[in-house]
């Protein structure tokens, strides 16, 4: 017997994860002046994503089962995570200190040219990318799921 695909077992995880992870949306509290569905509908938003991404990765992984299997990392793939992982480290400290206002626009665009590979990026549109993304991001958690974004320490 062959041995499963990488993306089936992928797409098993992920469906077990996305169980284990509704059991326990339920716990979420509301505050009571909160009207449905508030902070509750993200965690289901997101469950609903990675289960039909799941249960793509499952069917790919059946349909292609006699294709033979690329390295999971190409040449370089550990140094790139491990880059973009301390960068994310960063990120979180940057929020702690100077908040989501001014830390995100930065991180944003780093993360723009740490993901680009061979393309060229311009550094206006990326910049004017990073703001919109924060924008974006602080109407949605703001007003959408009236959550507080850090403030930082600093300002």
């Amino acid at each position: 017997m062959k041995k499963p695909r990488r993306d089936t077992i992928t797409g098993i995880v992920g469906l077990l994860g996305c169980a284990f992870f509704l059991v326990f949306t339920q716990k979420i509290k509301m505050p009571p002046n909160l009207l449905e569905p508030g902070p509750r509908l993200l965690p289901y938003v997101a469950i609903i994503i990675i289960a039909f991404s799941s249960i793509a990765l499952i069917i790919k992984g059946i349909k292609e089962r006699d294709k033979e299997e690329k390295p999971y990392f190409p040449k370089g793939g550990v140094k790139k995570i491990t880059k973009s992982f301390i960068m994310l480290c960063i990120y979180a400290v940057m929020l702690n200190y100077l908040g989501f206002l001014i830390s995100t626009p930065f991180a944003t665009f780093a993360f723009i040219y740490d993901l680009k590979g061979d393309s060229k990026v311009k550094p206006i549109p990326s910049a004017i990318i990073a703001v919109v993304v924060t924008a974006v991001l602080y109407l949605m958690f703001v007003y959408g799921f009236q959550v507080r974004l850090p403030r930082g320490k600093i300002f």
